[in-house]
């Protein structure tokens, strides 16, 4: 990985933020912080820092390479670090409900006798 300095033009709001959609797209960006007072742009990672100047500049903006480096390690240890340590027992994890519609009966016809063949009653 490697740390990349640009100096870009900045006049507004807007155009911070497109120059940093721009430069989010890019394969193999891992990270990138944008100083408006100095006018910077750091991007970390494995890209090639022609092809970020070349994709702000298609989009009309102004950018120069200022410095390419390798990318500083990262500080933290994380050697004592335990995820659960401060876990609560009060919490309990969540199960998915599996549940699914009960099976409906299947229609069946009903069928009715008449007594009497003829249908007349006479009393």
């Amino acid at each position: 990985m490697q740390k990349i300095v640009l100096e870009v033009t900045l006049s507004s709001n807007k155009s911070s933020t497109s120059i940093l959609t721009i430069v989010a797209k890019l394969d193999g960006v891992k990270s990138m912080k944008l100083d408006e007072k100095k006018n910077r742009l750091t991007v970390v990672g494995d890209v090639d820092p022609i092809s970020i100047v070349e994709a702000i500049r298609k989009k009309k903006k102004h950018a120069k390479i200022v410095s390419v480096g390798p990318a500083e390690p990262d500080q933290r240890d994380l050697s004592g670090y335990n995820p659960y340590y401060n876990w609560n027992s009060t919490y309990r994890p969540v199960h998915p409900y599996n549940w699914s519609e009960p099976y409906r009966p299947v229609p069946c016809a009903s069928i009715s006798y008449d007594e009497q063949p003829t249908g007349c009653v006479i009393a």
